[in-house]
């Protein structure tokens, strides 16, 4: 069932119930694209005219644009073409070349009171309740809800002990962290590096061209899986199972729900209990809206933007 008008007062109650809870927090490609942050679409444009590849590469990457011409995604592209691992490394080098600078410029507008983050003032008020225990899962490189936390005066643990030079530590049970909220990036982050002895460290942006370091960060292709089975992804991958599974609600904002890394335990939790879930999207996509209406067991509500105001889908008898 739809409603474009004026919102029942049993959703709005479902609201408020799902966020006295203190929900998992789950913020996709979405949320930061909100702030001008590059989409995949944009990615695959950018990888296109940037990456030159060499003679031998020349036959598979023209393979490559030409099924990205033909508007397959990126990630189903780099998994029917075998390119190079020369190639697989340009490809997160330029993901971060394009990336970083609209993260740097977002960071110093927030600091000039010249841009909003809402997500900043929500993690204020959950962090108000008693033993809040806040758990935010992205599958994003850039450090916008970094930002957030850091603008709420909080403090967050992402995996990493230090200041200046951060070494992955990924303990997340520890009594000095239990205080901190979680942030779990299971794909990397514009600042996470592999050094020479694959030590895996989180620096300041200064580093950036720093010899021997690559950025840390899993991009579409078949080497996504095969990097996952390492650290720092593998713990988070793990410790994200574990959060899914012991949470009391979900607020899922700007998910597109085609990501096979965290989907498998989330779609599981949607679908085999009764825990309130909300997901918040400028449009919600074909996806989440059949998930919402065949799952007549579960509490969903599905929120999008409509004209001057939002449309919602939910299941009545479920709220």
């Amino acid at each position: 069932m739809t409603n474009n008008y004026e919102v029942p007062k049993c959703i709005l109650k479902f609201i408020q119930d799902s966020i006295s809870k203190i929900p998992v927090i789950v913020i996709g490609s979405g949320a930061s694209a909100a702030y001008g942050i590059a989409g995949m679409g944009q990615l695959a444009n950018y990888l296109k005219k940037e990456i030159i590849p060499t003679e031998n590469e020349r036959e598979l990457w023209e393979e490559f644009k030409q099924l990205l011409n033909n508007d397959v995604d990126l990630e189903s592209a780099l998994h029917k073409v075998d390119i190079s691992e020369r190639l697989e490394k340009e490809v997160v080098l330029k993901t971060k070349e394009l990336i970083l600078p609209k993260d740097i410029e977002i960071r110093e507008k927030l600091v000039l009171g010249e841009v909003d983050m809402p997500l900043s003032l929500l993690i204020s008020h959950l962090n108000e309740t008693a033993n809040p225990q806040i758990k935010v899962v992205t599958t994003n490189y850039d450090r916008i809800v970094e930002y957030a936390v850091d603008y709420a005066g909080i403090d967050y643990y992402s995996g990493f002990l230090g200041k200046y030079i951060q070494k992955f530590d990924g303990r997340f049970n520890r009594e000095k962290v239990l205080n901190k909220i979680e942030i779990l990036k299971v794909h990397g982050s514009l600042d996470w590096y592999t050094n020479s002895v694959n030590e895996v460290l989180a620096l300041p942006d200064s580093f950036q061209n720093a010899e021997n370091l690559f950025p840390t960060m899993v991009t579409p292709g078949k080497n996504k899986y095969q990097l996952t089975h390492d650290d720092p992804f593998r713990t988070l991958i793990t410790r994200v199972d574990s959060v899914f599974l012991e949470a009391k609600s979900l607020l899922i904002i700007g998910f597109g729900f085609n990501d096979d890394h965290i989907q498998p335990k989330l779609m599981q939790k949607m679908r085999s209990s009764q825990t309130p879930i909300i997901i918040i999207s400028k449009e919600l996509t074909l996806k989440t809206r059949e998930f919402i209406k065949t799952n007549e067991d579960s509490k969903i509500l599905g929120i999008e933007e409509y004209g001057d105001g939002s449309n919602c889908i939910w299941q009545v008898k479920n709220v």
